[in-house]
């Protein structure tokens, strides 16, 4: 993690999905479109200082194995015997690697597949029921497939377009909305009678997506993606005029943050949204957390107590009691978690999952990378997921809150 110096540590290996691993073997994979490596903002941790004491309600769970390089980006529950985690796996120096998809069926985690030569990785689930969830990707061209209970039928929404990418994904009431951009702007798709249709288009990219009750609010910047420049958090908002379709669009007003970007939004409801991502400062300084929150009349930015670090998860059991999962740049080889009890925001930490190596390849091999989160519906448990170092020595992790 970095030159820093840090506390000492017991040795550990990783134990969640993969067996422990020695040091990383070659350059970190190239990313493909959608990828983490790929967003703006959302590359390798800094590096931290040294662990920290862990949450004991973080538990680490065994999940299926996964081929080496692998990781886990994002999880979605529909209840105590129905989560679904996906990422993607075998992503090496030489080759994209494969689509990763977990099932939880109340008991353990087992290995659903979609076509392989179908997408590459995969960024975003979402579920609304055990017989009703979409996970969206990219290959050579956006992937998108729906699970009905029994199989996956796979689609590629823009055809063999190449410079189109998907990164987040919305299901409710038989709908889906998947977000992501083309080479010049964001992009809202819905999905709704068996075909796709294009929703909405607005400069810079969308990165997540949230749908229910007749509103459907997506976020990302307004900054191009490619493109360097720092812009600041874009943030749209679909309602329906009458009926359950949505067919009024507005751009929200969020605070004029330089190099604001969201990475994930959730609503409680129409009148109690939250966001979260990171600020990038100019120059070398490591990015700050953003929290910003709709309270049915204006955004605002919500202070929280970590200076520097990356947010990326973002869950909710009800108003007073909503969850952020991220990095924290201070000690960026445990998950920040952030809890909201309607007053502020409280950190804690999950376990360490990988000790720092003397001579180790990468210095991020060590670090968190994204990381994803998730609520059960029905209970107070909740899901993280994630990766664990860079490259070669990638390895995803399952986490779980009682």
């Amino acid at each position: 993690m970095g030159t820093t110096p840090r506390w000492p540590i017991a040795i550990t290996c990783l134990v969640l999905v993969t067996s422990c691993g020695g040091a990383p073997g070659g350059p970190p994979a190239r990313p493909s479109p959608g990828s983490p490596a790929a967003t703006p903002g959302a590359a390798a941790s800094p590096a931290a200082t040294g662990e920290i004491a862990s949450s004991p309600a973080w538990k680490a769970v065994k999940a299926a194995r996964l081929d080496d390089s692998a990781a886990l980006l994002d999880v979605a529950s529909t209840g105590p015997r129905d989560a679904w985690a996906v990422g993607y796996e075998a992503s090496a120096e030489d080759t994209e690697g494969a689509p990763a998809v977990q099932h939880w069926d109340g008991t353990r985690w087992t290995e659903k597949r979609v076509p392989a030569s179908s997408a590459w990785h995969l960024v975003g689930v979402s579920a609304d029921g055990p017989d009703d969830a979409w996970v969206v990707g990219n290959a050579e061209s956006p992937y998108a497939a729906h699970w009905n209970g029994r199989t996956w039928t796979g689609f590629h929404p823009f055809g063999v377009a190449d410079d189109y990418a998907l990164t987040g994904v919305a299901t409710t009431g038989g709908h889906a909305w998947l977000v992501g951009r083309n080479a010049s702007q964001g992009m809202i798709t819905e999905w709704r009678g068996g075909g796709f249709r294009n929703a909405l288009r607005a400069d810079g990219y969308f990165t997540a997506v949230t749908a229910g009750r007749g509103h459907v609010w997506a976020v990302g910047t307004d900054a191009p993606a490619g493109s360097g420049k720092r812009g600041t958090p874009m943030i749209w908002h679909g309602s329906a005029v009458s009926g359950p379709d949505v067919q009024s669009w507005e751009r929200g007003r969020t605070p004029e943050i330089a190099g604001g970007v969201l990475r994930k939004v959730w609503m409680v409801s129409p009148s109690d949204v939250w966001a979260v991502g990171g600020v990038t400062a100019s120059g070398d300084s490591a990015e700050a957390p953003l929290v910003l929150h709709w309270d049915g009349a204006a955004w605002r930015r919500v202070p929280v107590p970590v200076p520097r670090g990356r947010l990326d998860g973002l869950t909710a059991l009800a108003a007073d009691d909503v969850w952020v999962s991220g990095v924290d740049a201070d000690h960026s080889g445990q998950v920040l978690f952030l809890h909201y009890d309607g007053q502020g925001f409280t950190p804690s930490y999950g376990p360490l999952l990988r000790r720092e190596e003397e001579g180790q390849q990468y210095p991020e091999s060590d670090d968190i990378g994204r990381t994803g989160i998730a609520r059960v519906p029905g209970t107070s448990r909740l899901w993280a997921v994630g990766s664990v170092g860079w490259g070669d020595a990638e390895a995803p992790f399952v986490l779980r809150h009682d």
